[in-house]
C-alpha cells in the first residue's frame, strides 16, 4: 500500500513540476534546456568534485592523495565518491530536500550523480544499489527516505538492481551533528541490520546517501552488508564536506 501511494505521489509531482520547464531548486524558468532540470544560475552555485579528491573517501583535496581523516581512521567500505562539496547553496538545497517536503529534487540530484558515475567509469564495479535506510519513525515523520529516492533514480539511469529494503535501521539514533567520530561510531554500532539477503549473483554494492561527513554512517552500513555476504561496498553521496589537512 505504501509503495502504491508513493508511486502515485511521484506521478503527481511529475505533473506539477515537469522537468525542463522550471528549475527544481529555485523555481525560475529554464530558458536553455538542461537535462537535470536545474538552471544555469543554480548550477554555478555547485562546487563539483572533479580531479583532486581523496582516493578513499572521495572528499575534495587541495593536495596529496589521501585525506588526513582516511590516514587516521579505518572504513569498512572499499571506496567512496561524492558529486560536490557540502557548502553554500548545496547545504540549503539538501536541507530542503530532506526536511522541506521536496522529494522532486531527487530526480535532478540523482541524474547528476548517475552522470558522474559514468564519468568515473565505475558503473561496472557494482551489481546493485542500496540506500542508507531511515528508521521507521523518521520515515513516517518525513514521508520518504531521501537516500532511497536518489538510489531509485540512479538504478533507473544506470540500469542496476535497486534493493530498497536490504538494509534496515533498527535503532532511532539521535542526530549525529556535533558528535565526535568516536561517539558517532558508538551510537551507530547497533543501528543497522540486514533485512533481505542478497539475490543470487549479487556481491558488489553501491551504497547511496545524500551527505558524507565523517563516514561513520556508511561505514557501519558497509560493515553489516559485508557481514551478510557483500564482497565489496562502494559509496556514492551527493555531497561531502571539504577535507582539511
Amino acid at each position: 500500500m505504501y509503495s502504491f501511494i508513493r508511486d502515485i505521489r511521484e506521478d503527481l509531482l511529475g505533473l506539477l513540476y515537469p522537468e525542463g520547464v522550471k528549475c527544481c531548486l529555485c523555481g525560475d524558468e529554464i530558458w536553455e534546456g538542461h537535462r537535470h532540470g536545474i538552471c544555469n544560475s543554480c548550477i554555478s552555485g555547485i562546487e563539483f568534485i572533479r580531479d583532486r579528491y581523496c582516493s578513499r573517501c572521495g572528499k575534495l583535496l587541495e593536495k596529496g592523495d589521501i585525506c588526513r581523516d582516511c590516514r587516521s581512521f579505518f572504513h569498512y567500505f572499499d571506496r567512496a565518491y561524492s558529486l560536490c562539496v557540502y557548502e553554500g547553496k548545496v547545504k540549503e538545497w539538501i536541507y530542503a530536500f530532506k526536511y522541506g517536503n521536496r522529494p522532486v529534487i531527487a530526480r535532478s540530484f540523482g541524474k547528476m550523480m548517475a552522470d558522474r558515475v559514468k564519468q568515473l567509469g565505475i558503473r561496472d564495479v557494482f551489481d546493485c544499489i542500496v540506500p542508507v535506510p531511515l528508521h521507521r519513525k523518521k520515515l513516517r515523520q518525513r514521508g520518504y527516505n531521501q537516500a532511497a529516492l536518489l538510489g531509485r533514480v540512479l538504478a533507473v539511469e544506470l540500469n542496476k538492481k535497486f534493493l530498497s529494503s536490504t538494509l534496515l535501521r533498527v535503532e532511532d539514533t539521535p542526530p549525529l551533528s556535533g558528535l565526535t567520530r568516536h561517539r558517532r561510531t558508538e551510537v551507530l554500532e547497533k543501528a543497522f541490520e540486514i533485512n533481505n539477503c542478497f539475490p543470487e549473483g549479487i556481491k558488489n554494492v553501491l551504497l547511496i546517501d545524500d551527505i558524507y561527513t565523517t563516514g561513520a554512517t556508511v561505514s557501519q552500513c558497509a560493515k553489516i552488508l559485508k557481514k551478510y555476504g557483500a564482497k565489496r561496498v562502494y559509496v556514492f553521496t551527493f555531497a561531502s564536506g571539504r577535507s582539511v589537512d
